[in-house]
């Protein structure tokens, strides 16, 4: 079995290029006591990073990706060296030479399993195109690779698996942070046992704020507050139409089953809800902030989204925003709209007092003949660019607070309902098992007395 990727990162200078190659064709990994597992295609060993900077200059090309590093792996103990070597050339000969590209390849034997390395450069040296790595190319590269496998009698994987994630996705999800497929995956678990068919289950979402596309056979959902659309069939197995639709009909058997038992009513008490926070002014800006911050930090160290409105989902990618703005108003002690506008402005005079000074320093600079002074000048200005920076930074934080602080307050309040709403229910649970208990002891009450 072998497998095939594109690396990430292709060389951009010359310099980077002969680097790599030098790393194809180490002879500590390419060479045995036997003999060397090294070749290329319409170029030279010798001197093959000189001769992919001819063909870019012949044909004008010195910008961009200079080459491309493709890696093809072997399953440990499945293959010898000279027949690893030799699959890497017919796949080198059938992707590249053929078409005109200079490769350089070389088998590596210092792992556990024998793989092969491709230096491509980027410029075809009969027409002067350049190579296009697309998903088409990526798919012809698995294809020619499965049929050389199988013609040296080499394993295939006949039906990859793919489980929705990506490497980033893994270990932000693994860290318990914040994915947008991990919300939508979330949402439409707790939708499938309360609807009865798939339809109904993307009118539901469509209520809460999802946007759903279909182009083609492909479904796709984009969830509030995300700029992309995610396929169903990509966010992993049980997430495609069929399966979440057998979810579904499974989900609604299991639920009329239940819905057998007996009902049975409990009592539930009146009781108040104390807040938590140390700062009781919460209407008040400073107040209102450091509240959302903390729930944001317990949504971001949090792996579940039960009972967290959408729009609090979507200020956790907005973290680092939030923070600033905060920071900006227990610096300045901002606690209403009105101190926050004259902030604003008195910002926007010092910015612009410090900008109409480093544009005269400027013009300066440009007639000056010292030397000695165009130094002197040139600190100067290098000193106000992070003044002018900073107080640009601040003036954005003063336009995020004012345009968020409604919408912040409107989360909080959800948030507020959400949690009553759970404390609620938990009460539920121990007074039901108290009652049992009591209709429990009555019985045995009886039973004593009859007998």
């Amino acid at each position: 079995m072998a497998t095939t990727k594109r690396l990430p990162k292709p060389p951009k200078t010359h310099a980077a290029v002969t680097k790599l190659i030098r790393y194809v064709l180490n002879p500590s990994k390419t060479t045995d006591e036997e003999s060397l597992y090294a070749d290329s295609c319409n170029c030279s060993l010798v001197g093959a990073a000189n001769q992919f900077r001819a063909v870019r200059d012949r044909w004008d090309k010195t910008s961009g990706n200079y080459a491309y590093h493709f890696v093809q792996s072997f399953k440990p103990g499945e293959t010898t060296p000279e027949e690893a070597a030799l699959c890497g050339k017919e796949l080198a000969e059938a992707l590249f030479g053929n078409d005109g590209f200079q490769v350089v390849f070389g088998t590596h034997l210092d792992k556990a399993h024998l793989h092969n390395h491709f230096v491509v450069n980027a410029v075809n040296s009969m027409d002067g195109k350049k190579l296009q790595t697309d998903h088409d190319f990526i798919r012809r590269m698995r294809e020619e690779n499965d049929r050389i496998c199988k013609v040296h009698n080499l394993s295939v994987i006949e039906a990859p698996t793919d489980n929705g994630k990506s490497y980033a996705e893994w270990v932000i999800a693994h860290n318990g942070g914040f994915t947008w497929r991990g919300m939508i995956r979330h949402d439409i678990d707790e939708l499938i046992p309360r609807v009865t068919t798939f339809k109904e289950m993307l009118k539901e979402l469509e209520c809460n704020g999802y946007t759903v596309n279909r182009r083609g056979k492909y479904l796709s959902l984009s969830p509030p507050g995300a700029k992309v659309n995610f396929r169903l069939y990509k966010l992993g197995n049980g997430y495609t139409e069929e399966d979440i639709a057998e979810r579904i009909m499974y989900s609604d058997r299991r639920l009329a089953k239940e819905s057998k038992a007996k009902p049975f009513r409990v009592r539930v008490k009146a009781y108040h809800l104390k807040s938590t926070f140390p700062i009781r002014s919460q209407g008040k800006l400073r107040g209102l902030y450091y509240v959302y911050l903390y729930r944001l930090r317990k949504l971001l160290n949090s792996s579940t989204y039960s009972n967290v409105p959408i729009q609090a989902r979507h200020d956790t990618k907005l973290f680092k925003e939030f923070t600033e703005d905060a920071t900006l108003l227990f610096d300045s002690k901002i606690d209403t709209v009105e101190q926050l506008l004259n902030l604003y402005y008195q910002l926007d005079e010092k910015r612009h007092k410090l900008c109409v000074k480093r544009l005269s320093l400027r013009k300066e600079l440009t007639y000056c003949d010292s030397v000695d002074v165009a130094k002197s000048i040139q600190s100067q200005i290098t000193e106000l660019n992070p003044l002018i920076e900073r107080l640009g930074n601040q003036m954005r934080s003063c336009e995020r607070i004012y345009e968020r602080s409604a919408r912040v307050s409107e989360t909080n309040r959800e948030i507020s309902v959400e949690q009553s709403e759970v404390i609620k229910s938990e009460n539920v649970k121990p007074q039901n098992n108290n009652t049992e208990k009591t209709q429990k002891n009555e019985r045995n009450d009886d039973n004593v007395s009859r007998s």
